[in-house]
């Protein structure tokens, strides 16, 4: 009887933990798994997961730490899931959430299932408190996809390991690196959201204190995602007078955004493994990016990384890049070199294989 792995994902929009499940799931070497997707609605990681072949189970997602949610919803929740699985003749041999946010769910559905339960781990600002609330010393398998995030994780679980499987690129998304301007582009796209751990304000702090030293050209700044809330995230734009700030919203054709791009910027605090990042790269654009996850495993030209949470670093290499623009490398080739080498998701396939056969003792179907 062929058996499936189910995979729990609530949130289907565009972002770094759901392309990298898509990834994952539409890899040929985890057919054999036969990948299930369970998920809140038709967003875009559904429509991609169904394209690929992958079947996907739609059922609205419980607020798992709700009061209600423990009393009955959270096993209303496991009791439909499985309810469509039996329908679709789907014998499920584990449950894998993709991040802690929806680790309480993956081990009710485990439970009602008589299955074993595994997560991944992604999110950077992930505390010991969390690991707890969200049941995650439960799991059969804990996967923590940066270093800094699980070595934090194993010190707070010393009695378990704690794997660490990094997220991958497929080898096709690579292009050529584009031709580098003889000037400094006169736009720069932001990475991240308007989540303030992401760093926009930093960079409009940095832009401010080079027009306060007047050396602010008047640039497009284009971010994507939506335009933080004043009270939660203030960029303090009303100070900056030169230049223009676009907000792109969500974008789901990434690569071809980032295209279109001379050079990108990233500024967050901290990132669990920062795909963000390595895409743009391997999208051949340039990125100038604060040392947080992976960057520095594959970013070698110092004069594109700075610390986090420092805007005045950050102005500083901002003002280097627009005035030595013709003579730095941005080390964009020998970049896609150790992503290929180091961070494809061939590796995490296989990775993650040996960790269901090994850890838990499951075969493929």
């Amino acid at each position: 009887m062929a058996s499936h792995v189910i995979f729990l994902q609530r949130r289907t929009h565009r972002a770094g933990a759901q392309t990298c499940l898509a990834r994952l799931l539409r890899h040929p070497s985890m057919q054999k798994w036969r990948p299930v997707l369970v998920c809140e609605d038709e967003g875009w990681l559904a429509q991609t997961c169904r394209a690929a072949g992958v079947p996907v189970i739609v059922n609205p997602f419980p607020g798992a730490r709700t009061l209600a949610g423990r009393l009955w919803r959270n096993e209303a929740f496991a009791g439909q899931v499985a309810s469509q699985l039996r329908r679709l003749g789907f014998h499920p041999q584990l449950v894998h959430a993709n991040d802690h946010w929806d680790a309480l769910l993956a081990l009710t559905l485990a439970r009602r299932l008589h299955t074993p339960a595994a997560v991944f781990l992604r999110s950077p600002g992930m505390r010991a408190e969390d690991y707890d609330k969200y049941g995650c010393r439960e799991f059969d398998l804990v996967i923590a996809v940066g270093d800094e995030l699980q070595q934090r994780v194993q010190h707070w679980d010393m009695g378990r390991g704690v794997l660490l499987i990094h997220d991958g690129l497929e080898a096709a998304e690579q292009c050529p690196p584009k031709p580098r301007p003889a000037q400094f582009p006169p736009k720069v796209l932001v990475l991240g959201s308007p989540l303030d751990w992401k760093g926009w304000a930093d960079l409009t702090e940095a832009l401010w204190l080079l027009q306060q030293a007047g050396h602010l050209p008047a640039l497009q700044w284009d971010f994507t995602g939506d335009r933080p809330d004043p009270a939660r995230n203030n960029l303090r734009l009303e100070r900056l007078s030169g230049g223009q700030f676009r907000f792109l919203g969500r974008v789901e054709q990434f690569r071809d955004l980032v295209r279109q791009y001379d050079l990108a910027v990233q500024t967050s605090w901290h990132e669990s493994f920062g795909m963000a990042a390595l895409e743009t790269l391997f999208a051949g654009v340039p990125l100038l990016s604060t040392r947080v996850g992976v960057i520095e495993q594959v970013l070698e030209s110092p004069a594109f990384l700075v610390p986090p949470r420092q805007p005045q670093l950050l102005a500083q290499a901002l003002r280097r890049l627009m005035s030595e623009w013709g003579t730095l490398d941005a080390g964009v080739e020998k970049a896609q070199q150790l992503i290929r080498a180091r961070f494809l998701i061939d590796q995490t396939v296989d990775k993650l294989q040996r960790a269901y056969e090994e850890t838990l003792g499951l075969l493929p179907a």
